[in-house]
């Protein structure tokens, strides 16, 4: 079992924030559970807003417990705040960095060759004052011999190509290659990882993924939430850059990326697939593209508020809350393949789901429809495989047959946060983003958005409560399919 077996210090940038909350302090608390921590280790929050360690604890054990639905291990959840402190600073004030830098010196003093692990969950805007003191300010010291430094950057690593490359700049005038750890948490899913497994595992599968048996492909992620108090983010964001750009192009390199015999090749797989990918060729990007935004409706009997109604967004807002694209990949075995993706909030049900469509089958009876395999990776998470059986009758004709089975993690089990904090301490970074590879997805995005960002360009309206737009429907029916709910 992988368990931290350094000494570390973890230092959380943006520790008031929205994300520490929902994800990195419930992340701590479950490995501090599963006792995959070791003796020494501090926790310490760094932000601007004005706080005690006391009330920094106190907003953690609240984040845990509210994640554990109240349910927690007393005596694990308070061994854990014992090694919580916070420090106030500003983020552009390099003797903010400076104080912070002696308080983990003295920390550290009697720990044999310690880690130091600094995650940014910051916004873009900061990015480079940050990178900047973090080694001006002593955190980070490349002199220093025995102590090794991670960084750890949550997506989306910049808002474009270009402030992606600024981003990067920042980060290797600093720290080496293998210091850096861009994390994008879908890749942290079991289940999202399961996508190369099930290939590389079951031969009858891979023989399967090629362009003379798939007809097209669909990756959807599709979500029951709308912004969740996240309105200062998402509004600048919107659906394509805070899911496609990374999460669902990561999914369709995970698909089509070649298998290998070993880990250490994982990442340059990943990104010799992503580089294969382009938009195909189209007379205007609106057959490449579409956008909705959802309005207020109905979710289970919940009502709901439209976009436009969220707390602090952006009157006459036009971000986009639902997205649709279509992609093409250059892989001999790829080629010609439409690869469909969609995601979008406020929507019927929540699932991320991979679908693969396979060609028609021989004319013989009636009542076919095609073989069709889904790996569906969040909601009932499981695999399903669509074939076809003849009823009675002397006259051939046929309906579904549905094999199926649950996708249960089971054995070693993490939620994505606690498996790559887990995997970066350890100097792990398989299942962390290449720099190549975020470039990658912005090079595809980019045109994309720019479209999608202009006044002329339509925002298409849909219920809450929906599947979408009704304008997503004609975007794939223009090409012959369906989405598959």
């Amino acid at each position: 079992m992988l368990h931290v077996d350094k000494n570390f210090s973890f230092i959380l940038f943006g520790a008031s924030g929205h994300l520490a909350k929902i994800k990195i302090f419930p992340a701590l608390y479950l490995l501090a559970l599963k006792k995959r921590l070791p003796e020494k280790y501090s926790i310490i929050g760094f932000a601007r807003t004005d706080m005690t360690d006391t009330a920094f604890r106190t907003q953690f054990e609240s984040a845990v417990r509210a994640d554990m639905g109240g349910e927690v291990n007393e005596s694990v959840l308070q061994e854990l705040l014992s090694h919580v402190t916070y420090h106030t600073g500003d983020y552009t004030k390099v003797e903010d960095f400076k104080s912070l830098a002696k308080k983990l010196t003295a920390q550290e003093k009697s720990w044999k060759d310690p880690v130091r692990v600094t995650y940014l969950s910051i916004p873009p805007s900061v990015f480079a004052p940050v990178l900047r003191n973090l080694c001006e300010g002593g955190i980070h010291d490349h002199k220093h011999k025995g102590r090794d430094f991670r960084c750890i950057v949550e997506k989306p690593v910049g808002h474009d190509s270009a402030s992606f490359q600024q981003v990067r700049a920042a980060l290797y005038s600093c720290f080496q290659r293998e210091e850096v750890y861009l994390l994008d948490h879908y890749v942290g899913k079991e289940a999202i990882r399961n996508i190369f497994y099930l290939r590389f595992a079951n031969p009858v599968i891979e023989r399967l993924l090629k362009n003379t048996i798939v007809k097209h492909v669909q990756i959807a992620a599709l979500e029951h939430a709308g912004i969740e108090g996240r309105a200062g983010y998402f509004d600048q964001v919107g659906t394509l850059r805070d899911m496609f750009q990374s999460h669902l192009l990561e999914m369709t390199a995970l698909l089509t990326m070649r298998l290998l015999e070993d880990d250490a090749s994982m990442k340059a797989s990943r990104l010799d697939a992503l580089r294969k990918l382009y938009l195909p060729p189209a007379s205007d990007l609106s057959e490449i593209v579409m956008q909705g935004q959802y309005q207020k409706g109905t979710i289970g009997k919940e009502s709901v508020k439209g976009y436009l109604e969220e707390a602090d967004i952006q009157k006459g807002s036009k971000t986009p809350t639902y997205a649709a694209m279509k992609i093409m990949s250059r892989s001999s075995r790829w080629a010609g393949v439409p690869i469909y993706l969609r995601s979008g909030k406020r929507l019927k049900k929540k699932e991320t789901r991979i679908s693969i469509e396979f060609h028609d089958s021989t004319a013989l009876g009636k009542d076919i429809s095609r073989n069709r395999l889904d790996i569906i990776a969040q909601g009932e998470a499981g695999m399903k495989l669509f074939l076809q059986t003849k009823i009675g009758g002397s006259e051939p004709a046929f309906r579904p047959l549905i094999m199926e089975d649950p996708l249960v993690c089971m054995g070693d089990c993490f939620v994505e946060h606690s498996l790559l904090l887990l995997e970066a301490i350890n100097g792990n970074q398989t299942w962390f983003l290449d720099p190549e590879e975020v470039q990658t997805c912005w090079n595809l995005i980019d045109p994309l958005q720019n479209y999608l960002s202009k006044d002329a360009t339509p925002l298409h309206l849909y219920k809450a409560g929906t599947i979408g737009p009704e304008k997503a429907q004609e975007f794939i029916r223009r090409d012959g399919h369906e989405w598959f709910e």
